[in-house]
């Protein structure tokens, strides 16, 4: 298993400063056919310098209308997951696979994906400071690590990221889906998200290795916070 590293010597700076530029760029895309359905593109939000990242699927309704990313109900509840675990929006930086809404709030194609994410993620993560990345749900999920798995088989692990950055990856279920399965029962997707969280805490803290995480999962346990 990947050990826990520093992401890729730069300056951060320079680095924060690109990102800035290429945010920019975004928010005049119309390369893929998203557009023109959508109200306006949806960046990135949060800290370049932050050692998480946080990446979702794509904008739903309301934030099309804000242009913030994780805005709404599911974006709530990411906030009170978090904050079980003492962390905040601040402490991470927020992004999505693609950058505008998709009509009906679909799944992106393969092809709406692959030009956001060569265009717009892909680079932006190249910037980024992260030690570790959280991808919510299986668009995410299946893209940054190339597999047709779905969530429920990769979720609770980690993955090796960006080569010899050192960043680790996490799956977790999206708020989105959890919001629609609200048990609460050991083994449910709320107690095993509340089991992924602590994980993802306590490595991005330095409390765990990844390689005592990853060997053998930790007991559900009963104790799930009334935060989520």
């Amino acid at each position: 298993m990947a050990a826990v590293g520093s992401p890729a010597a730069g300056d951060p700076a320079a680095d924060a400063a690109a990102l800035g530029a290429l945010e920019g760029r975004a928010r005049g895309c119309a390369a893929c056919p998203l557009r023109p359905g959508s109200s306006q593109v949806v960046v990135g939000e949060g800290d370049p310098a932050a050692p998480l990242v946080i990446v979702g699927e794509a904008p739903g309704g309301e934030e099309d209308r804000t242009g913030q990313p994780f805005a709404g109900a599911a974006g709530e509840l990411l906030d009170r997951i978090l904050a079980a675990v003492d962390l905040s929006r601040g402490d991470a930086y927020l992004t999505t696979v693609v950058q505008c809404r998709p009509p009906g709030d679909r799944a992106p194609h393969p092809l709406e994906v692959e030009t956001c994410t060569a265009l717009w993620l892909r680079p932006r993560l190249g910037l980024l400071r992260s030690r570790v990345i959280l991808s919510l749900g299986n668009t995410a999920t299946q893209h940054l690590l190339g597999t047709r798995q779905g969530i429920t088989q990769l979720r609770g692990r980690w993955y090796a990221y960006g080569g010899s950055h050192g960043t680790l990856l996490m799956p977790l279920f999206h708020p989105a889906y959890l919001l629609r399965e609200t048990t609460r029962i050991p083994g449910g997707p709320r107690s095993l998200t509340w089991r992924d969280i602590r994980e993802a805490a306590a490595v991005l803290r330095g409390e765990k290795a990844p390689a005592e995480l990853a060997s053998a999962a930790a007991p559900d346990r009963g104790d799930l916070p009334t935060l989520f």
